[in-house]
């Protein structure tokens, strides 16, 4: 017969090498001869831990330290346990513990890491994920859970640098995978992203926040029906995942499906009462009437806006929401502060990124443009262009009707709204490299040629006829496409370009009290939007009087006034025959996924012209950089 130290032993065998059944039964069996034996009592604990049955875990464990006494695994395990069931500030306590008895407890580091990032303390996390890392380089999970809280941190590039190398050391850690997936996500590397989030997939089919993950990055690739298939194999997976939740319900907004969208949000803020994501966008349908939050949800916002506790990004976010409440009630005062501590708090975001607002830069770019487009660059390059008239560009600042001009052209049936598509963008960044050069952009388009200029249009081409299918014209609304009208003119002549124009104060207000999915840095203070829309004018007067091709001036104010009459105008201009149903835009089925989604499914109206004079008397900063 085995003596009790000798079937701890085999137990402890069996549960390394996963056999977890045979464990569990030796540890029963130990602990029936010795009901008190803290190892057993711990182990056991972690088994019941690693099986999901995390309250009696807590049990066992915190039973072998009453026996035992203090020692420093099993505190550390007790923090994962109490990780596993959301008890931060007890996480806390043992991790901390674990590392009195045992300063060089990589677990330990860990564990207090998770907790602190959970918490939104995310720089002491980051000490905490550096020390478990020194002491266990080999340890993937620490390695992961650094890149993220430096991903929370903003602190971009280093999180892509840890994650890459999590994943060259550990090709199989799936959790690296996802955070490498949700960094390049941040930066822009949509399609990178996908492929790690696909990785991360292949190795655990069922883990539900990869394919949550891989949902966004379809989304951002306008893959959008794909994207839902994402966010629902997540819910299959999770159905109390709060994130899938709010990501199926932005997809289904962005699709006209209010109920279901309303649902979803409820549904994500009853999981997780504190979820930014989901107030915020109930805030959205409040601000269109199909929504009303409760007085007493009311005061919740309002206490978590208060805290300071709390990460920034959720925190701008209560802002937002508790701006659109009071602008909802006319409460306007209340509503700009808190917009503006909603920008303030974004602003040091996006610093982070170092994504700053730089209004010379904005003037040296526009000194740029105007100098590298002039008659004669347009006379020279005259012949290259293609003779395709699939494109039409709806261009402009943000907020500026342009989801209401796509929204109207998209409700034509040869026509499809591509949304704000990164392409032509993507496409002018690779120009030097194309022509062999080391100068940028614009000043390298004096080499191009027209072999070039063909194959940046034909790249562009059929990435239209895959969005669009069998359309006749596709509407790529990319409002930055503003700044690349000089090159659209010249590789698409025959294509329609659509300017819109609306109250500039009205303009500036509504990109202040928005919270874009991406943050653009001078739409956080009113002096830079200001600025900025001075310099985005003075361009638009150099391309009406520079460029050889028409560009059709759709005034928002005009629109409203009189639908009819500047519908027929604007779909004449772009060759497309009348069709009544550009009049009942609203009732169009297909996704729209700008900030304007939820204002495109109304009929059209005017209350928000002129909104800007409710708010006057905060709006000086403003109104002098507009001059």
């Amino acid at each position: 017969m085995l003596s009790i130290a000798q079937r701890l032993a085999l137990a402890v065998r069996h549960h390394e090498a996963g056999r977890l059944q045979e464990a569990e039964a030796l540890y029963q069996a130990v602990l029936q001869e010795a009901p008190q034996h803290p190892h057993a009592l711990h182990l056991l604990g972690v088994l019941a831990h690693q099986a999901g049955r995390h309250q009696e875990a807590r049990e066992q464990i915190r039973r072998a330290l009453a026996v035992h006494g203090p020692h420093p695994a099993f505190h550390s395990n007790l923090a994962a346990v109490c990780l596993a069931l959301g008890l931060l500030d007890e996480s806390l306590a043992h991790s901390r513990e674990a590392l009195r008895l045992q300063p060089n407890l990589a677990d330990a580091s860990n564990n207090l890491g998770v907790a602190l990032r959970r918490l939104g303390r995310f720089a002491e996390a980051e000490s905490a994920f550096r020390a478990a890392l020194r002491l266990n380089p080999a340890d993937a999970n620490a390695r992961s859970n650094l890149g993220a809280v430096l991903h929370r941190q903003e602190k971009l590039a280093e999180a892509l640098a840890v994650l890459q190398e999590a994943v060259r050391l550990a090709p199989r850690h799936v959790q690296s995978h996802n955070d490498l997936g949700g960094a390049l996500l941040a930066c822009g590397q949509t399609e990178a992203a996908a492929a790690q989030l696909r990785e991360a997939i292949r190795l655990r089919p069922d883990f539900a926040e990869a394919h949550s993950n891989l949902g966004l990055a379809l989304r951002d690739l306008n893959q959008i029906d794909e994207a839902m298939q994402c966010f629902r194999e997540a819910l299959r997976i999770n159905p109390t995942y709060p994130v899938a939740h709010n990501n199926l319900g932005f997809i289904l907004e962005a699709k006209g499906r209010i109920a279901e969208a309303l649902a979803e949000f409820r549904e994500s803020l009853r999981l997780d009462p504190n979820n930014s994501h989901a107030l915020v966008s109930l805030s959205g349908l409040l601000a269109v009437g199909q929504f009303r939050f409760s007085d007493e949800e009311v005061r919740r916002l309002q206490a978590l806006a208060a805290r300071t506790d709390l990460p920034a990004d959720d925190l701008s976010r209560y802002h937002y929401a508790l701006g659109r409440v009071h602008d909802k009630a006319g409460n306007c005062d209340e509503a700009f502060e808190h917009f503006r501590r909603a920008n303030e708090v974004r602003k040091q975001l996006v610093a982070h990124r170092g994504a700053v607002y730089d209004p010379e830069a904005q003037r040296r770019q526009v000194d740029r443009l105007v100098a590298a487009f002039t008659p004669a660059w347009f006379e020279r390059v005259r012949p290259f262009g293609s003779d395709s008239e699939l494109p039409i560009f709806v261009v402009g600042m943000m907020r500026s009707g342009t989801t209401l001009a796509e929204q109207i052209l998209a409700s034509h049936p040869r026509v499809c709204g591509a949304g704000e598509l990164r392409d032509l963008g993507r496409l002018i960044d690779s120009l030097p490299q194309r022509l062999g050069t080391s100068e940028e952009y614009p000043e390298c388009l004096g080499r191009l040629d027209e072999a070039t200029a063909r194959t940046l249009a034909e790249e562009y081409l059929q990435r239209l006829r895959q969005v669009g299918g069998e359309a006749a014209r596709v509407v790529d609304k990319m409002p930055f496409n503003s700044l690349h009208l000089g090159v659209i003119a010249a590789l698409f002549p025959r294509a329609r370009i659509v300017s819109c124009r609306r109250d500039p104060i009205d303009i500036c207000l509504s990109c202040f009290f928005q919270n874009f999915a991406e943050p653009h840095p001078f739409t956080l203070d009113l002096n830079h939007l200001g600025q900025y829309y001075r310099e985005h004018e003075r361009l638009m007067a150099h391309w009406r009087q520079a460029l050889p091709v028409p560009v059709f001036e759709l005034s928002y104010e005009e629109l409203t006034a009189d639908q009819d009459a500047v519908s027929r105008r604007l779909l004449d201009f772009c060759g497309l025959d009348w069709d009544e149903r550009c009049l009942r835009f609203n009732e169009t089925q297909r996704a729209v996924r700008t900030a304007s989604t939820l204002q495109v499914r109304q009929p059209l109206y005017r209350s928000s012209v002129g909104r800007w004079k409710r708010y006057q008397a905060h709006l000086k900063p403003l109104l002098d950089a507009l001059g």
